[in-house]
């Protein structure tokens, strides 16, 4: 069995690190990757009612205005 340094394995990693990340980025590219779940029916009619709520609750206290057929204006401070 072959023994090797520590140090030359430090050495072998710089050595090497150019041509290991070129592989890695052909292999994954730029493209960003997307993690996520699809949400369940009870979580999907729990965010609708919440933001019904909201808008209703916005309306009520004037921070939405309807400025002319299909505009409106919502004031969020």
């Amino acid at each position: 069995m072959r023994k090797i340094n520590l140090n030359e394995i430090d050495d072998n990693i710089i050595l090497n690190k150019k041509q290991a990340n070129e592989i890695i980025q052909k292999e994954f590219g730029s493209k960003r990757r997307k993690k996520s779940r699809t949400r369940s029916e009870g979580e999907k009619i729990a965010l609708d009612e919440i933001s019904l709520n909201r808008w209703e609750k916005a309306v009520e206290s004037g921070k939405i205005k309807r400025t002319g057929k299909r505009r409106l204006y919502y004031d969020y401070h």
